[in-house]
């Protein structure tokens, strides 16, 4: 017998391989393509075909399961292990055959070439001991004998197209690393595809009963919330193909897992319809066919009951029972298969539309097996099925939730139906089920929370990727020169803004267009426009808070969407509103603002006794921030901004609602630290305050730059600063105007455009 399978299954590959190297040698590419690249259509109807042959695996009782704590009649302990084994890969080999032709992955056609043939192999040369692990018996003439050589033929036929594949497109790239890989995963695998009773077999009935959440329980609570995260971790960053392969992989296993014990099975645990039950074929149907209806039931519907079955375990055996064990796998499956499938994209985050389609089927659900429990139990059975779907018929939750009882004892129904008198709960039941929908309505919540902490870390790692990207560009370009130096050393004593342009999302508009200009050292530079007019959206880009659309802006030489933290080490900035830290002492914090650009100790107090006197605060300074008034919290921006002596200072409307005084203070300021051959760079509304201490201005209107000048040069021109302000804000208020009426216009001409229609 074991010649007879061994020269079917090697037929095919034998076959196949005189045809490829005759099509080879004939250089006929055509025939080449149709006798070795078997069409899709061909090695998907054999992957059915073998599903189909494994089957009859599920529902019928395999002998070897019974062999308790390695005593029995079929073999000793170590050919109990050895066969066990056998066929833990076996299964493995035939799941990964059944998925892979539906792949196109490179790690799927490794499988099927370098896993199935010596699996194959191994099983013909232990096929006698392995039709007795399946029968109890050696009978070579049994129908499910056949069926296990027709398995190991369409395997063999399967895995030889794979490797006559691989021979004849000398695809032996990191082959090494390849085949380390599949063995890699294969293991973890065998994870998933552990048969049911292995432990009971291995260790014999051993172990309390995982309930109560003892020690033992709580080992098993566990593994429901380390394996997703951990399946999640290590496909996150691969091919949307590479995620849904393991993800129907999973599926495969938990439809396996779930239908081994099948043959133990009596009564009403004979029909799939618990609720994680269902979810065992449900999800199996939803992966491998993308059925999203299916999928978002199990999502809403099959996480929640899965949850409540691990947290009350309805278990009252041993620990490493096969029942236990599968009951455990089944659960887990049906707890965390449904969040993988959205966490990995296979499936898209489910809508509240969605949810209220769940709970109709939900609904639905219920009250079927709420009659179906009660006709099973019903006298014309006399106790032959002890139904209980959903916990809907039994004390199971009375004995969880004692307060429950009165529901359960004192509002039964019987009714005549069917034939026979049905006996319910319909208090009970509603009971069960309003709590039911509430913690569906909760775990929404949680998918809530769940998808913004998927959000944030997907976009976290999305920068880091850039941020890694950015880095080795940025490398490149400074051309072996280090990281703190600056990008366009040429730029060193400036700060220089180029075509720079920002659009915020959701706007059409640019906020600022193509502006460009130079601020050298030693100056204080004056940046004025009207509100709106860009001065905010320019300062916030050239200080980094906000991202730039289109060109660049260098301080120093540092580029600042490129080496922000050089950069910014550079800047001091004075926002135009004063947000401050207001439980801290104002000494505290700008030892803070220190701290954060590493300033020594000595000259952090040199520093604070200078501002301190020069902005006369001596008497707040070491009082808390939320009792300052308007100009004192201004005073203590400004000197958390100069605490570090930066090359640029950047004020956005720093004189606003400040008195004379505390105004006249901060002028004096900026000019003495341009004087020092830095650069001052300012907004501001007061016309009089520009014209008097700065060297340069620059006026915008409507986003774009529309002048750069000295004070000399207009007062060379007779032109007064205020009236050219005056000139640009009313041309930019005319344009608004025009815009306006021609998008009025447009709107008016398709509105008689489609009622002439």
């Amino acid at each position: 017998m074991n010649e007879l399978i061994l020269s079917l299954c090697c037929a095919g590959g034998v076959a196949g391989t005189y045809f490829g190297c005759n099509a080879l040698k004939n250089k006929n590419l055509k025939v080449l393509k149709w006798q070795i690249n078997l069409s899709d259509l061909i090695l998907r109807t054999l992957s059915v075909l073998l599903f189909a042959a494994m089957i009859p695996f599920l529902f019928w009782m395999n002998a070897i399961s019974e062999q308790i704590g390695l005593v029995g009649d079929l073999f000793s302990p170590a050919g109990c292990v050895w066969i066990t084994i056998l066929e833990w890969i076996t299964t493995i080999t035939m799941a990964i055959l059944i998925v892979t032709p539906f792949f196109t992955k490179q790690e799927a056609r490794d499988y099927s070439a370098f896993l199935a043939i010596p699996v194959v192999i191994a099983n013909i040369a232990a096929f006698r001991p392995a039709v007795i692990a399946n029968l109890g018996e050696l009978n070579l003439t049994h129908w499910r004998t056949f069926i296990y050589a027709a398995r190991l033929l369409l395997a063999a036929m399967i895995g030889g197209n794979a490797c006559i594949k691989l021979i004849v497109s000398r695809d032996f790239e990191n082959i090494g690393k390849r085949v380390g890989k599949m063995l890699l995963f294969t293991l973890l695998y065998a994870i998933a595809f552990m048969p049911v009773h292995f432990p009971q077999m291995l260790f014999g009935e051993i172990g309390e009963t995982p309930k109560g959440f003892t020690l033992t329980h709580r080992l098993f609570i566990y593994p429901s919330f380390i394996i997703p995260l951990a399946v999640y971790f290590a496909q996150r960053n691969k091919s949307e193909e590479d995620r849904h392969f393991v993800l129907v992989m999973l599926a495969l296993s938990g439809f396996i897992e779930y239908f081994a014990v099948f043959p133990h099975r009596s009564g009403s645990s004979m029909f799939p319809l618990h609720l994680c039950n269902t979810a065992m074929v449900l999800m199996f149907v939803a992966y491998v066919f993308k059925a999203k209806s299916i999928f978002y039931f199990t999502y809403f519907i099959n996480v929640l009951g899965a949850f409540c079955a691990i947290l009350l375990p309805n278990l009252d055996a041993e620990l490493t029972t096969m029942r236990n064990v599968e009951y455990w796998y089944n659960h887990w499956y049906a707890f965390f298969l449904p969040l993988l499938g959205v966490a990995l994209g296979t499936f898209k985050r489910p809508s509240l539309k969605l949810m209220s389609s769940s709970l109709i089927v939900f609904t639905i659900y219920v009250v079927f097996v709420a009659f179906l429990n009660s006709y099973l139990n019903s006298p014309i059975f006399e106790g032959e099925y002890n139904a209980d779907y959903f916990f809907l018929y039994d004390d199971f939750f009375v004995e969880k939730f004692s307060f429950t009882m009165p529901l359960y004892r004192d509002h039964v129904k019987t009714f005549e139906m069917f034939g026979t008198t049905l006996e319910m709960r319909p208090l009970y039941i509603g009971a069960i089920y309003v709590v039911f929908i509430a913690l569906t309505f909760a775990i929404w919540g949680f998918y809530s929370m769940i998808f913004n902490v998927s959000d944030a870390h997907r976009q976290l790692a999305k920068r880091k990727k850039m941020q890694r990207v950015d880095r080795l560009n940025l490398l490149k370009e400074l051309d072996g020169r280090p990281l703190n130096t600056p990008l366009h050393p040429e730029g060193a004593n400036m700060v220089k803004i180029s075509h720079f342009s920002k659009t915020y999302a959701g706007s059409d508009k640019k906020s600022v267009d193509d502006l460009s200009l130079e601020i050298h050292d030693g100056e204080v530079f004056g940046f004025i426009g009207h509100n709106g007019a860009g001065k905010s959206t320019t300062i916030k880009s050239l200080v980094g808070i906000q991202s730039i659309t289109e060109g660049s802006i260098e301080i120093e030489g540092f580029d600042i969407a490129r080496q922000p933290l050089e950069a910014k080490l550079r800047m001091g900035y004075v926002s135009d509103n004063h947000a401050l830290y207001e439980k801290l002492t104002g000494r505290e914090y700008i030892n803070y603002v220190a701290e954060l650009y590493m300033v020594n100790e000595k000259d952090r107090d040199e520093r604070i006794e200078k501002y301190v006197k020069m902005f006369k605060l001596e008497h707040a300074i070491d009082r808390e921030i939320k009792s300052y008034s308007h100009g004192m919290k201004q005073k203590c921006m400004v000197i958390s901004a100069l605490i570090h002596n930066p090359k640029v200072w950047v004020l956005d409307e720093p004189l606003t609602g400040l008195d004379p005084t505390s105004s006249w203070q901060i002028k004096e300021c900026m000019r003495q630290h341009a004087d020092a051959g830095n650069i001052v760079f300012f907004s501001s509304h007061v016309i009089e305050v520009v014209e008097k201490i700065c060297d340069r201005i620059a006026i915008i209107s409507g986003g774009k730059l529309r002048r750069i000048s000295t004070i000399e040069e207009l007062k060379k021109e007779g032109v007064s600063l205020e009236q050219l302000y005056l000139q640009y804000a009313q041309e930019h208020e005319e344009e608004s105007v025009a815009e306006v009426a021609a998008a009025d216009a447009t709107a008016d001409n398709n509105t008689e455009t489609n009622g002439a229609e």
